[in-house]
């Protein structure tokens, strides 16, 4: 029995189906959580040099109230640092000799044992505890010299992504869909409660790593676990769902945040919130197609009779004929199997995978680098991050419904352009909610974007490398989400050239791209090789044949016109429904 008969038998959406699907929703939901509570764990506060810590101003009547910001005034160089929002230095004082008595009347050039001589903080930092009440970089003192740390600890962060990419995607091959993500979630519970109990910055860089790998393995092996039981007109809009729930896991994260303005307390209270989805582990069900494809057919049978248990619904006592099934085995396994030297071995297999790789690589770059840095943009931290979520919603609804109406090249090239032109123009703005305004346009066309080229992948490989191409192209984005901590080091304004930037070079290059909508999926290395030789970027390439045109000299399949035999096939054979 085929599993298209299956999954038909058990009802294609039906109650397991659903409850599934609301499973992973969730597990993508607390995954925003943990990717983004480095945001408000090492949020930047403003410091200062701590001098006469000890002095309150308590013997000098009128200076009390603002003991510290005299202080300030008078024991802080100016800032040298042009970007610095404070007018005065955040690492350096006016060096004090042994001595030296506070008397806020006497003129400093008059003052003995006072020197205008600027040295770094000799007794450590006082943070403003306004917004946020400890941060890690409160805590650990990572500041001055140690200031790019916590950047650093993000990185680590998609590191973690990018490991567990690798591994746990082979080992969701190798062991199963549900043992992957049974492992791989216990190692983000974990790794995110003993985040909480971090006694310095590097046991807080390895527990981040923990928690990257084990969330992005568990949300891998979930969603394919997902996908591989709803049927395939609905997965488009499965994906989609999940792209609104994560973003709705900027809300619960932004308000949990805006509450609880201590880190520990913050992390403790979130990772304890993961516990949870470990319970319904027992009842999620290895996947089908895994098992069949593996030979495993009475753990399949198994696995299906209590779904459709269920789900209410019958089956036949003889699933599968195993002699039959036998030789399908022996007939896969009998074929040359893909590998990643044929994304490359061809000149226009080879383009269209570089520039698929670049656009996922800046796609993750620009989105992961504007939603991390909210705090920068002159608004209430909280707001700008509850907004910063906010129009992903609808970002992705956007994007659902408009590929199918203006299709996948021109919405990922238009959209892309409009957001690094966003990013450039947000750099004449003062901070302020207009340059927010601007950012979060930014922020919605790539969020869409994101979404788009997640589809628009897996309709220009070929099936059998697919999976590898697609995977290629997600090592690509992990690659993108490491560097994007790091751009942020570079300067006040320089972030938003790098962003603008790479996304208008992002979008120029998909026009060198085939629209994918309305064509059947290449089937062979050779459907896709074909597929965009005949592209150009601008208009229609005329054509005296009889050929159907799709507006870029190529016919339905995307192939060359000089393929006239593929004109003869019939229309409806050409026109078959596309899936994510």
């Amino acid at each position: 029995m085929k599993l298209e008969e299956i999954a038909a038998l058990l009802g294609n959406f039906g109650r397991y189906q659903i409850l599934l699907i609301v499973y992973a929703s969730i597990l993508s939901c607390m995954g925003c959580w943990v990717t983004f509570s480095h945001v408000f764990f090492a949020a930047g506060t403003d410091h200062w040099c701590s001098v006469l810590p000890r002095e309150n101003c308590s013997g000098w009547p009128g200076f009390q109230d603002n003991c510290t910001e005299l202080k300030k005034a008078i024991f802080l160089p100016p800032s040298e640092d042009e970007s610095s929002i404070y007018p005065y230095s955040n690492c350096k004082q006016w060096d004090l000799l042994e001595g030296y008595v506070f008397d806020p009347y006497a003129p400093l050039a008059d003052v003995d044992n006072f020197t205008y001589s600027a040295v770094p903080c000799n007794s450590g930092w006082v943070y403003d505890t306004s917004q946020y009440k400890t941060t890690v970089n409160s805590e650990f003192d990572l500041v001055c010299e140690d200031k790019d740390l916590p950047s650093f600890s993000q990185s680590i962060y998609f590191v973690g992504f990018l490991v567990s990419s690798v591994i746990v995607g082979t080992l969701s091959d190798w062991i199963g869909r549900k043992t992957a993500l049974s492992v791989s979630l216990l190692l983000w519970v974990v790794g995110f409660i003993v985040t909480t109990f971090s006694v310095n910055i590097y046991m807080y860089m390895a527990c981040r790593f923990l928690s990257g790998f084990g969330e992005y393995g568990a949300w891998l092996s979930c969603f394919v676990l997902a996908i591989e039981n709803v049927p395939k007109s609905r997965r488009t809009a499965v994906t989609m769902l999940f792209g609104i729930t994560y973003a709705v896991g900027y809300f619960f994260l932004a308000t949990a945040a805006m509450f609880v303005r201590e880190w520990r307390p913050l992390c403790l209270i979130m990772s304890l919130a993961t516990i949870p989805v470990l319970l319904p582990l027992p009842f999620v069900q290895e996947s089908i197609s895994w098992l069949v494809s593996k030979g495993k057919l009475e753990e399949a049978d198994a696995v299906i009779r209590r779904v459709a248990k269920f789900n209410k619904k019958t089956v036949p006592d003889v699933l599968f004929d195993k002699e039959d099934d036998q030789n399908e085995m022996e007939s896969r396994e009998s074929a040359i199997p893909p590998s990643l030297i044929d994304l490359y071995r061809t000149s226009n297999m080879a383009a269209k995978t570089i520039n698929m790789q670049y656009n996922w690589l800046v796609n993750s770059l620009v989105y992961y680098g504007l939603s991390q840095s909210t705090g920068d943009l002159g608004v209430d931290d909280y707001w700008a991050f509850f907004v910063s979520g906010a129009v992903e919603i609808p970002a992705l609804t956007y994007a659902a419904f408009g590929v199918e109406r203006f299709g996948r090249k021109w919405n990922t090239a238009v959209l892309e352009l409009i957001g690094g032109v966003a990013c450039l123009i947000a750099i004449f703005i003062p901070t302020g909610i207009w340059r927010t305004a601007v950012s979060m346009i930014g922020k919605f066309c790539i969020s869409a974007t994101f979404s788009i080229i997640y589809l628009y992948s897996g309709e220009l490989f070929p099936t059998p490398i697919r999976a590898i191409g697609i995977g290629m192209c997600s090592v690509s984005s992990r690659i993108g989400g490491i560097i994007s901590p790091l751009v942020l080091l570079l300067g006040r304004n320089v972030p938003s050239i790098v962003f603008g930037c790479s996304a208008i070079v992002a979008g120029i290059l998909v026009f060198f791209l085939p629209e994918t909508k309305g064509r059947k999926l290449p089937q062979t290395l050779e459907e896709a090789e074909a597929m965009g030789k005949c592209n150009c970027m601008a208009g229609n390439v005329s054509n005296e044949s009889a050929i159907e045109l799709d507006g870029e000299g190529c016919d339905k399949e995307g192939v060359s016109p000089v393929s006239i035999e593929r004109s003869l096939r019939p229309k409806n054979e050409e026109k078959s429904e596309l899936s994510a």
